[in-house]
């Protein structure tokens, strides 16, 4: 039985590793919420995030901190490019067709990947010594605190996008009831392709972060499309503070599960939350069908 002192540490990582996946997983559920696409290469587009700023840590010797900045800008115009190209030409046709291109373009985006950089994991490192945060018996590294705090800085800066811009009130307003919308002369077709460019820019941020934490390789897309899955649902389609709930409460059980069972179970957890909470409660503890926000 691990001890106390290693239960709350090991927790209390979870809770950072949470704020991350609540960054990765809000771009999904944008993408969901407003253009009710299911975007199944939404992990893969975090694992480019996280080869951006390995890329550029070994090619440059940059910051994976400033890989998150240029991260950012590369999948956000990678989104838009996709909505373009590929989406706008379905997004209205049925649910499947948007599912099934999304399915190539994380298999293409993958092989991609192999074929590039290989199969071997590879990460980041903060590149600079901060001092420990200390608790009682709790210490947080200086790599875990930083990506927390930029995750939720990158998640609080998108509510304030969505709360006080007008382009983040047309947003709302297209989710809400996109045929409205359309009515009262919100371009329908330019939200969506901005909303694909901010859910791919928020992976890539998170996927860059992440980078710092664990080894990124070409197959890892899978396993986070499955956590962000689970976090967006448990906390609610296009609820910003369901999702930042949803990411803490996937992290720390995570990172229990792998403490107390076995760090090849931390998937089976995660899965496991995703079944219970569409069978117990579909719309997520802050979920209220509204999108956008709220």
């Amino acid at each position: 039985m691990p001890s106390i002192d290693l239960i709350a540490q090991t927790a209390a990582n979870g809770v950072l590793l949470g704020g991350i996946y609540a960054l990765a997983a809000l771009g999904l559920s944008l993408v969901f919420g407003i253009m009710d696409v299911v975007n199944l290469a939404h992990g893969h587009l975090l694992m480019i995030g996280g080869y951006v700023a390995i890329i550029l840590l070994a090619m440059l010797g940059l910051s994976p901190l400033v890989g998150m900045l240029v991260a950012i800008v590369v999948l956000f115009v990678l989104g838009i490019v996709l909505e373009r190209l590929l989406l706008d030409q379905v997004v209205d046709v049925g649910v499947e067709q948007p599912i099934l291109v999304l399915f190539g373009v994380a298999l293409v985006l993958q092989n991609l990947g192999q074929f590039f950089l290989g199969s071997d994991a590879q990460s980041t490192e903060l590149g600079f010594n901060l001092p420990s945060l200390a608790f009682g018996p709790i210490q947080l590294s200086s790599s875990r605190t930083v990506t927390f705090v930029l995750a939720v800085v990158l998640v609080a800066l998108t509510w304030l996008f969505m709360e006080r811009t007008s382009t983040g009130h047309a947003i709302r307003a297209t989710a809400q009831n996109r045929d409205a919308a359309r009515y009262v002369g919100i371009d329908t077709d330019r939200i969506y392709m901005i909303t694909m460019g901010i859910g791919s820019a928020l992976a890539g941020a998170a996927g860059a972060l992440l980078s710092m934490l664990f080894p990124i390789d070409p197959y890892v897309g899978w396993s986070y499309l499955l956590t962000t899955f689970a976090v967006v649902v448990l906390g609610g389609v296009g609820s910003i503070g369901g999702t930042l709930v949803g990411g803490v409460i996937i992290g720390t059980a995570e990172n229990l599960t792998a403490l107390f069972v076995g760090g090849s179970y931390r998937d089976v957890m995660t899965f496991a939350i995703f079944l219970v909470v569409l069978l117990v409660r579909p719309q997520g503890l802050f979920g209220t069908g509204g999108g956008g926000g709220e």
